[in-house]
């Protein structure tokens, strides 16, 4: 049998699954360049901005205070509660321009609005991971905090201000383009939450009535989530993160459903 009699092989076309992750690598590599590998220092600010951030309310409250809501150290107490909304903060934040930043991209047949989501959540839910570990490691050996890590505490609320941060920043990713006006409402209401969200004290000490309100706050349940996990001796009222996860549940599927129907739009903006 000559060459050109011989079967050809055939090549399946490969899945659209595979398609998908290797365009997700490709745009997470991309993401971790443009925001870390051309800037002075790189990862260093990622740990360093919160870092400060804690230091100067651990001082401001030692002065004010002789000792914080639960332990002994001011600066433990107010990582875990600044780390667990910092897990909402950065990444909501990140997917609210996903769709603007990688919109050439975008054009190309094989890569996806879905993929660029993606890639953002992957790359800042290990960067928050790595702030995390490294913030809350150097503040308990600094501070010789006595803690008693539960991780059937700490991942559940990490998960579920991830999957709450997630479905806010696919919906506002559309949201914020196609009505202005609702994202200069949005972040005007979104500026207390740092407060109301149980960074700073313990819901447990405010009146019954107010605790039941602020109860409604989904991330006050990953703030009181977050430090069960660290504090063995403290038992939240209120914590319940079916509640954080069940919004991050709503809102990531109206933002699915808002990207299909007004997908072409943004690409046109």
């Amino acid at each position: 049998m000559t060459d050109a009699a011989a079967p050809r092989k055939r090549h399946r076309p490969e899945s659209p699954f595979r398609v998908h992750l290797r365009v997700v690598t490709a745009l997470l590599r991309r993401e971790m360049a443009t925001r870390y590998g051309r800037t002075s220092g790189g990862y260093f600010w990622a740990v360093a901005e919160p870092a400060g951030m804690i230091g100067m309310m651990s001082m401001a409250f030692a002065a004010l205070s002789r000792k914080p809501d639960l332990g002994q150290s001011f600066i433990v107490f107010f990582a875990t509660g600044f780390l667990s909304f910092n897990f909402y903060r950065m990444t909501a934040l990140q997917l609210f321009s996903a769709v603007r930043s990688n919109r050439a991209l975008l054009n190309y047949p094989n890569v996806a609005i879905y993929d660029a989501m993606v890639a953002r959540l992957l790359l800042q839910t290990l960067t928050n991971c790595m702030v995390a570990v490294v913030i809350l490691g150097i503040a308990i050996w600094y501070t010789g905090q006595t803690v008693q890590l539960d991780v059937a505490w700490i991942a559940p609320a990490l998960g579920a201000a991830t999957l709450l941060a997630f479905g806010v920043g696919v919906m506002n990713s559309v949201l914020f383009q196609m009505f202005p006006l609702y994202q200069r409402v949005f972040l005007i209401v979104n500026r207390p939450l740092f407060i109301i969200s149980g960074v700073l004290y313990i819901p447990e000490i405010l009146p019954t009535q107010l605790r039941e309100l602020i109860a409604w706050n989904p991330l006050v349940h990953v703030v009181s989530g977050f430090r069960q996990g660290v504090y063995p001796s403290y038992h939240s009222m209120i914590t319940q993160l079916e509640y954080p996860a069940l919004c991050g549940l709503v809102t990531l599927a109206l933002g699915l459903l808002l990207l299909r129907r007004f997908g072409e739009r943004l690409m046109d903006q």
